[in-house]
């Protein structure tokens, strides 16, 4: 990549910038390697702010032909790693700091600390972006606690959550027996599981994790009794 100009102002820093020409590139589609340039245009990147101005790179790229012709792909822009991303407006640094911050901030508070960075990007447009953000892979929990909850009127769900971190891990619609004994035979690993006194997760965790110590709760247990025994004295 080859910077061609600068250009400071008291809104933005802007760097013209122009990808070399003679660099083959690989297809978006297949991966093979192409020079034939069909076209250039610019992009306008988005970057860190550069003390306390914003930063756009206007980046010149070219859109190349793919000489695989099985490749469903005819024409393809060419990506320039660590500074490019399909269909993206800002650098791979300004967008892993706005998904930081839309982790730990959110929404509205997300955006008035972007704001502070010099970086305007509204709670919504953040929030938007945070639901992209991909989910950390899945690590089953030695200890595991199992439970339900109200959705609305009588329909319950259940929630699974990692006794040790507090963290949700997952949660459905139901208390299914047969559906937590599959999570957990597809999970392997679980030492310890804390649930409530009912026989349904019991059931489930008996199939799904035989080995599996089962930790029942004792305010549960008290208020079952509490409900049982009047119907079961009378």
């Amino acid at each position: 990549m080859l910077v061609v100009a600068v250009e400071v102002t008291d809104a933005v820093v802007a760097v013209c910038a122009r990808t070399r020409s003679d660099e083959p590139a690989g297809c978006t589609g297949c991966g093979r390697l192409s020079a034939w340039c069909h076209s250039r245009y610019v992009r306008h990147l988005a970057d860190l702010t550069l003390g306390v101005r914003p930063l756009r790179i206007d980046l010149s790229v070219r859109r190349l032909y793919c000489e695989n012709t099985t490749c469903p792909k005819v024409t393809f822009a060419e990506q320039v790693p660590g500074l490019t991303v399909r269909y993206q407006r800002r650098t791979p640094l300004l967008q892993r700091l706005v998904e930081d911050v839309g982790v730990v901030l959110a929404g509205r508070g997300g955006s008035r600390m972007l704001r502070i960075l010099n970086i305007r990007l509204s709670r919504v447009a953040l929030l938007s972006q945070l639901m992209r953000v991909p989910l950390p892979p899945l690590l089953t929990p030695r200890v595991l606690g199992v439970d339900d909850f109200a959705l609305h009127g009588d329909v319950y769900g259940t929630l699974l959550v990692d006794a040790t971190t507090r963290l949700p891990l997952t949660l459905w619609e139901g208390r299914d027996a047969e559906q937590l004994s599959h999570w957990l035979r597809e999970h392997p690993g679980v030492e310890v599981a804390c649930r409530d006194g009912s026989l349904t997760y019991r059931q489930g965790i008996t199939a799904g994790a035989p080995d599996a110590l089962q930790v029942s709760d004792r305010f549960q247990c008290a208020m079952r009794r509490l409900v049982v025994s009047p119907a079961q004295s009378g």
